[in-house]
């Protein structure tokens, strides 16, 4: 039987996007399984923590992590406020509304931004997570009723090594899937990086090095 594995791991996770595509909506939907269609624009900031229980590839033990879920506002006025909160994210979440082509369209602003705030070394680089998420699909009868291709939204997705998920905060598809994949992603992320600097410092020492003067492992 799996084991569970040290104590649990904190990943902030940040979501972006223009005004009204559903940021605030899917973080609801994802907390607390509630849906409210009146939900007004987020001022600034909005702050939610889940628990999700993810698998540890190394392991196979299960491990619990901590999503600090960070709601930003998508209006350009707040565009200067916001900025200060990518700092320490491990995730960004990028979120376009499948029925409005202008949404998706304004990505790759959002998408700058973020690279720009969040990935200042190669070890933040290494361990980041990019999700795209497609909301709202509950108001399309079908794929090829979207206003903008899938395949090119999953195409941009792909070209910037993201992540990609399709989803409805009204009717729950897809949402949880989605963030546990992040909780996944990053989770496995952190891990390789914690196993390199475990051989890297064990190197240093002199360790588990094979060379003259070093011990072997058996």
């Amino acid at each position: 039987m799996s084991s569970t594995t040290g104590a649990d791991k904190t990943i902030k996770v940040l979501l972006i996007g223009d005004s009204g595509v559903g940021k605030s909506s899917l973080l609801l939907s994802f907390t607390t399984g509630a849906f409210d269609g009146n939900i007004p624009s987020t001022i600034g900031i909005d702050f939610k923590v889940k628990k999700v229980d993810v698998v540890d590839a190394h392991t196979g033990g299960k491990a619990t992590v901590n999503l600090q879920l960070w709601d930003t506002a998508g209006q350009e006025r707040f565009r200067t406020l916001t900025s200060s909160y990518y700092r320490g994210a491990q995730a960004v979440v990028l979120v376009y509304d499948v029925n409005e082509p202008k949404s998706f369209h304004g990505l790759k602003k959002w998408l700058d931004e973020a690279n720009s705030y969040c990935r200042r070394d190669e070890a933040e680089s290494n361990s980041m997570v990019f999700l795209l998420i497609g909301n709202k699909a509950d108001l399309c009868p079908d794929e090829n009723s979207m206003p903008l291709p899938l395949s090119t939204a999953q195409g941009f997705a792909q070209q910037n090594n993201m992540l990609f998920a399709l989803t409805s905060a009204k009717t729950r598809i897809g949402v949880t899937q989605a963030f546990d994949e992040v909780a996944r992603s990053v989770y496995d992320k952190l891990q390789d990086l914690e196993q390199y600097e475990r051989r890297r410092m064990t190197n240093l020492n002199g360790g588990s090095n094979t060379g003259e003067g070093g011990q072997g492992c058996c």
